[in-house]
């Protein structure tokens, strides 16, 4: 699937193109020049979503380069209970934005304005280039900063994918992920509780009364931010499984 996939980027074929010649000589030299330059990537073990510079989420496709992470299927589940639990007008704030994906497809699926915060100015370009490709400029506004907005503000929900990988476990990554993804989007402090701390911590002083708060943890992270989020004085505390059924997305109203 991988081949095909370059095969179609590096010679401009939709699928249904490439089915259709897949059997014919090969002619472009340029091309096939393209195209080995992507299959030597691809042995080297880098992401496909890197070698072309997109990836779908959500139905939709993403400009993605190695300054984000690769958007996951994992995510998709927080996009879902986000959109589930805003019910009117709403202002979002996305903590940790990347390329932007959960912002835009909150934009583009509810009713609410997101604050989109990226503390990489690289990250910030990708972000950015996503919000004009989905035209929802009107709708997602950027802001470089680290963790929250430097002005204060009020917000009826608060949104994040923070890294939440522990230095034991980025070394046991896939090196798919540990080579070619930006460590600073992964790992934190030594158990990967340390951004989302500072979330949960500050995020009462960021929400409206009855805000809410939803981010992604990881795989046994399920107790440690149940006590985090009871300290903070959230209320209404639940989690909601990814298709793995594991604990993936962690949820409190303040």
């Amino acid at each position: 699937m991988d081949i095909q996939l370059l095969m179609e980027a590096a010679f401009n074929l939709t699928r249904s193109e490439f089915w259709i010649r897949k059997n014919e000589n090969l002619t472009d030299r340029s091309a096939l020049r393209k195209f080995y330059r992507y299959r030597r990537r691809l042995l080297k073990k880098e992401p496909i979503a890197y070698i072309l510079k997109k990836k779908e989420f959500y139905g939709e496709t993403f400009y993605i380069n190695k300054n984000v992470l690769i958007p996951r299927p994992e995510t998709e589940i927080l996009v879902e209970q986000a959109t589930r639990v805003i019910k009117t007008p709403a202002q979002v704030l996305d903590i940790g934005a990347g390329s932007g994906i959960i912002s835009i497809m909150l934009a583009k699926h509810t009713n609410c304005r997101v604050t989109a915060v990226e503390n990489s100015k690289k990250a910030l370009y990708v972000l950015k280039k996503n919000i004009t490709a989905h035209n929802v400029g009107d709708r997602v506004t950027p802001l470089c900063a680290d963790l929250f907005p430097p002005l204060p503000g009020k917000f009826n929900v608060i949104v994040s994918n923070p890294p939440y990988v522990s230095e034991e476990e980025w070394g046991e990554l896939d090196p798919m992920v540990r080579d070619y993804e930006p460590r600073a989007a992964l790992v934190a402090g030594e158990k990967g509780l340390a951004i989302i701390q500072r979330i949960i911590e500050n995020s009462p002083r960021y929400l409206e009364p009855g805000g809410k708060l939803l981010m992604e943890i990881g795989y046994n992270q399920k107790q440690r931010v149940r006590d985090i989020l009871k300290a903070a004085g959230f209320s209404s505390i639940d989690f909601f499984n990814d298709y793995s059924r594991i604990p993936r997305v962690a949820f409190g109203e303040i």
